[in-house]
């Protein structure tokens, strides 16, 4: 398709339809989305199945949760120093901000579009690129539903299908998505959330990441593939330094 094709046929597809054809057809999305960068329906979607997993994955959180505090509180001095009101109310604000964490969706949605977005920008200026924040900003939040959306979704049905009694620990969460941390050795809960990040979800997104960064911003393959890889890594560390708070 060439951009004269792509902008003769934008007029006639809707955000909706662009979020949706980045599932079904990433390239001809991409060049839409070049010419008209929406991003309302994707935002939407994403949210809503990451709501939806998130809330899934509750009671399995919520297991996960009570076991890592009762650790924590029978082997880390500080928490020993704490009074039993302490200790329960501690308990208490924690575990209904797994209740409630679905409602945090938006906001982490957001934070993680606006780091990527900025990751691509730069890649944009060093590959001489033609893209701006608004035109990257739509790429990153339509590539959000399988990358963001999707996983947690997916997250959420792992989660019931094994159970609550399955999540253990933080590291039982981290082994949950098939990932590299299946096959490669963790010795650590922070080296198995650092290979975890590279799952289907992360692979799926890197792919469309690098076809964005060709269609959108119109950068070389090579250009194309560092920025993907540099937001996969960047999601890696991440992960790596909450495993390791875990």
């Amino acid at each position: 398709m060439t951009i004269s094709d792509a902008s003769s046929t934008t007029e006639r597809a809707g955000g909706l339809t662009i979020a949706l054809q980045t599932v079904t057809a990433p390239p001809l999305a991409f060049e839409r989305l070049r010419v008209t960068p929406t991003w309302g329906w994707a935002f939407l979607i994403a949210c809503l199945l990451g709501a939806i997993g998130t809330i899934l994955s509750v009671p399995a959180a919520l297991h996960s949760m009570s076991a890592s505090m009762a650790h924590q509180l029978a082997t880390n001095p500080h928490y020993a120093q704490m009074s039993e009101p302490q200790r329960r109310q501690m308990a208490a604000s924690t575990l209904a901000a797994v209740r409630f964490g679905w409602a945090f969706v938006p906001f982490v949605l957001l934070i993680t579009a606006l780091l990527q977005t900025i990751v691509l920008l730069i890649f944009n200026a060093i590959g001489r690129g033609q893209a701006n924040f608004k035109t990257l900003w739509a790429a990153v939040m339509n590539i959000a539903i399988p990358g963001f959306g999707f996983y947690l979704f997916v997250s959420g049905i792992i989660a019931v299908i094994r159970g609550p009694s399955a999540y253990n620990s933080a590291l039982d969460s981290f082994l949950a998505m098939p990932s590299l941390a299946w096959i490669a050795r963790h010795p650590d809960t922070a080296t198995a959330a650092f290979q975890s990040a590279f799952n289907p979800f992360s692979f799926w997104t890197l792919g469309l990441t690098g076809e964005a960064m060709v269609r959108v911003a119109r950068t070389s393959r090579v250009n194309a593939a560092l920025a993907a890889s540099a937001i996969l890594t960047i999601g890696a560390l991440i992960s790596m330094w909450g495993g390791a708070r875990s």
